[in-house]
Formats: C-alpha cells, structure tokens, sequence
C-alpha cells in the first residue's frame, strides 16, 4: 500500500480528527510506516493528540516554501510505545499562523497545490512511507481541495445530521465528482447504532449511498466512552478489543483496496 489519503467532512464536529489519529495509529501498529499530516490549518488539533515538543518546523512553513515536510515531521512512536512508525507534521495553533492561513489569496492557493503534490511525492517515494494520511479543513476550503486534488483516495466522514447529509451530498457533487477522486464515506457518531440491528444499519447504508453515490465503507455507533476520552488519549491503541476499534480496523482495510 503506496497510498496519500485524505480525510476531509462538509463541517466541523464529525469526528474526522479523531478518525485520523486512530487510523493512523491502526495502520502503523500493522507494521506500516505510516505519516500524519494536520492539514486543517483553520483550527489544528493533532498537536493535542501527540503533544509534540520543540517543534521547529511546521507543515505551514511547507506551505510557505520556506521549508521541505521532511523538516517538520516529528516522530510520534513513543505515543503508541514504540509498537510502529509514526510521524506527525503539525499545523502551526498560534493565533497568528491561524489568521495568516485565513488571509491567503488564490495566488497562493495555486502555488501550495503545487508543494502538496511535491509533498505527497517526497513522503511516498522518497522518505518510502507506506501511508500518509491528511486530516483536512471541513468544507469548501482551498486549502482541502488542494489536499483532495493529490489524494489517491478520500475518505468523506459524514453524520446523520440532515444538513450535513444535504451539505456533504453537495460538496460530492460540486468537489469529488469534478476532479474523479476515489471516495470512500464514513458514517460517524450514529445515535443509536450500538442498538440497531443489521437490517436497520443496511438501510442506513443504502439509503445514504443512493443520496450520495458513493461507498459507504463503515457506520460508527456513538459509543459513551469513545466520547468520555480524552483528546490526548488514542482510543484504538488504548482499547484495541473493542468494537469501535474493530470497526476502525475494518475501515482501514476497505481503503487499502481502494
């Protein structure tokens, strides 16, 4: 598996932060040689996760041209004790870095597409990583659709929410369908799903393929204790038995075929 995923969703509070982090650590406890890279420059959070020290370079300064990603990435092993390889580039949190990202005009927007794609090679080829996952700004962003653009696959995290089922069902159509990217939809903080039977999960399933006509390559049930965890604290790698984790494992398995 040679492969630069994205996960992106049409709004904040899917859960597409913390999908990343978990998928990650996932694939990296597989054996794989794996990369994280925060790419919502408008409101990172990774850096709770992995709580990185020093950090001198940040994946913003890749975007700026002042710096190559393999001077901004930090290894993260240590956080799952060493059991894989896991390299995180962080988005830099200061309010300042935030605003400048904010302000940025399409001029800029095009030559960043351009680095991404440099990126996306140098951490495929070049620094040889199995995996690298992108966890993006929600919506129409430029700087998520520049993320998509180098995607080999997207990963589309979506609730059950009617407006972000209408919303992400737009951003498919106007996005995704545009530049023919692979889409896979995760279905995330399902009310409910611990208690549905598979023919109500089917129905969910088929229901929102038929609106979004995409795969739909997992449905996660809102689990109280996913919820009651803490930022800093990776779930998949703290509880590997449970059900959450299997559902995450067999996610990370449908997109490896992608």
């Amino acid at each position: 598996m040679k492969k630069f995923v994205t996960i992106h969703s049409f709004k904040g509070g899917t859960g597409k932060s913390y999908l990343a982090a978990n998928l990650a650590t996932i694939y990296a406890l597989q054996g794989k040689k794996v990369c994280l890279l925060d790419m919502d420059f408008r409101a990172p959070t990774q850096h709770i996760v992995f709580e990185p020290k020093n950090v001198k370079r940040w994946l913003n300064d890749v975007m700026n041209g002042n710096a190559e990603v393999e001077d901004c990435l930090i290894d993260c092993s240590e956080k799952i004790e060493n059991k894989g390889k896991l390299y995180v580039g962080f988005a830099d949190f200061s309010t300042e870095a935030i605003r400048d990202m904010i302000s940025k005009g399409r001029k800029w927007e095009t030559e960043a597409l351009q680095r991404i794609l440099v990126m996306r090679k140098d951490l495929l080829e070049k620094m040889n990583f199995d995996v690298c996952l992108a966890d993006t700004s929600p919506g129409i962003q430029y700087s998520s659709i520049n993320a998509v653009v180098a995607a080999d696959v997207a990963i589309v995290v979506s609730t059950l929410d009617d407006s972000d089922i209408y919303g992400t069902t737009k951003m498919i159509n106007e996005l995704y369908e545009v530049f023919q990217k692979k889409v896979a939809i995760v279905v995330n903080k399902a009310i409910g799903g611990c208690e549905m039977s598979d023919l109500e999960k089917s129905n969910i399933v088929n229901t929102l393929q038929e609106k979004y006509r995409q795969a739909i390559i997992g449905v996660l049930p809102c689990y109280c204790e996913v919820g009651k965890m803490k930022r800093a604290s990776i779930f998949a790698y703290n509880h590997p038995k449970h059900p959450f984790t299997e559902m995450l494992r067999m996610i990370a398995a449908k997109v490896e075929i992608l």
